[in-house]
């Protein structure tokens, strides 16, 4: 287990589906784009995997250079608009941990929560890196339509977004979790 204190590498799984369409898209990759400009910051590697239905899944690694940000801003301008699948983000980040470059890295996994449950073996699979290398997987919900126990089966802990005052498309309000 590596000590609680080693920043490691970020790998961001964004969710670019039809059903993040609008503010939760803009909220999604506002949050993303933070995260990794703070991992820029503390010269952390990062990767990203935009995803939306089977097969469509971009990713692009982060380097620590302003070259990677303006690269980075193009990269999220991309969005598919299409089913989701969850799945496949997870099982390339689970095979980058491999890479020695990454075997203490977090996943980080921002979506609307419109995924549908994992596999049995990814979970296993999740559940293996958890103890074997650490690995933390942190979600962060934007928007309420999703089902929380999936979120719950792929997370270790599971953050909403709650400014929605601050973004115009506000969604129906449901109890937040946090």
């Amino acid at each position: 287990m590596r000590p609680s204190a080693t920043r490691g590498p970020i790998i961001v799984c964004l969710d670019t589906s039809g059903s993040m369409m609008g503010a939760r898209e803009t909220v999604a990759k506002a949050m993303t784009l933070e995260c990794l400009r703070q991992a820029h910051s503390q010269k952390r590697a990062c990767f990203v995997y935009a995803f939306s239905g089977p097969g469509a899944v971009e990713e692009m690694e982060l380097a620590v250079d302003a070259q990677s940000m303006a690269k980075l801003l193009q990269f999220l301008t991309m969005s598919f608009n299409g089913g989701t699948d969850a799945d496949e983000p997870l099982w390339r980040s689970l095979a980058r941990l491999r890479d020695d470059q990454w075997a203490d890295a977090d996943i980080l996994m921002v979506t609307d929560g419109e995924i549908r449950p994992p596999s049995a073996e990814l979970i296993d699979s999740l559940a293996e890196a958890k103890s074997e290398l650490g690995l933390k997987v942190h979600g962060l919900l934007v928007g309420d339509r999703g089902d929380p126990e999936v979120m719950d089966a792929i997370c270790d802990l599971t953050h909403s977004f709650q400014a929605w005052d601050k973004v115009d498309g506000r969604p129906p309000s449901r109890t937040a979790r946090s």
